[in-house]
């Protein structure tokens, strides 16, 4: 009900009763230029996480399934401890990573890889600078945020792949082998089809958490987008509309605004889920 009724105007102190006014908030969003940035950079944000963390995960998992049985607890829980430590210390951690030239990635990887590239006269290296400052260039904001999905949740994801491709009844594994089949087409008509649900909870679960992540994006850039708004998240932007403008009932149709494309798209790949198994 927030999202059809208007702001009281707080700055002025004006004690007016919120009054209905429908679809004004909607409509207004239409015109909003940093609500479609918000929109687009969400979405490149999303489509970025789940293309890295589902092959990867999946990758990683058959790798902990090759490897000794006694090792793999110990691999596992190493890459879980990301997605179970808390999100604000996790977002500390983040920050000292990339803060700045003297971050953990500009230090050890990314400095010395530009110096690199700059010694051998690339053109690569023309446009960049001597470090890379990951809170503040555009050009790498949106890297520093897809970074730390994946940081966080590619071991928790590969978990879930793991005891699903351990799940796989071994004489199926025997007979497809037996059937002359090798290791790629083992994994296209086997594994992969095994593992078709955690697929779709993966994509499902990092879809809903790319929408409402905040720890994250507040820790690298204090509640902006950073600069040219190149990290502007639509959970950040929900933010800056209802605490900093205090436009709270604005603020929720920012946020009701995305449910209805969210519930459609999870219906349409549940619908796609079923209709592969019946097939």
């Amino acid at each position: 009900m927030m999202s059809l009724t208007s702001d009281p105007d707080i700055i002025n102190h004006e004690a007016s009763p919120e009054k209905f006014i429908g679809l004004s908030h909607y409509f207004d969003l239409i015109k909003d230029p940093s609500y479609h940035k918000a929109i687009k950079n969400t979405t490149i944000y999303t489509l970025g996480a789940i293309g890295i963390i589902v092959p990867l995960s999946f990758f990683i998992a058959h790798l902990l399934l090759a490897c000794h049985k006694f090792l793999r607890p110990i691999f596992s829980f190493i890459l879980i401890v990301p997605g179970i430590t808390p999100p604000i210390v996790l977002s500390i951690l983040f920050l000292l990573f990339f803060h700045g030239e003297n971050g953990i990635l500009n230090q050890f990887v990314a400095t010395p890889f530009i110096a690199l590239l700059k010694s051998i006269n690339s053109p690569w290296a023309e446009s960049l600078p001597d470090y890379i400052n990951w809170q503040k260039d555009p050009r790498f904001i949106m890297f520093a945020l897809i970074f730390q999905s994946v940081w966080r949740w590619t071991g928790f994801i590969t978990l879930f792949f793991l005891c699903s491709l351990q799940a796989i009844p071994k004489n199926l594994e025997e007979a497809i082998e037996l059937e002359g089949a090798n290791f790629f087409k083992r994994l296209i008509h086997l594994r992969i089809p095994a593992c078709s649900h955690v697929i779709l909870f993966a994509i499902i679960y990092l879809m809903v958490d790319s929408i409402a992540m905040f720890a994250g994006s507040y820790r690298l850039l204090g509640g902006s987008g950073g600069t040219d708004d190149a990290g502007l998240l639509l959970i950040s932007y929900v933010y800056q509309t209802g605490f900093t403008f205090q436009q709270f009932n604005r603020a929720a149709a920012i946020s009701m605004s995305v449910v209805p494309f969210l519930a459609s798209l999870i219906w349409v790949l549940f619908w796609r889920q079923k209709k592969d198994e019946v097939q």
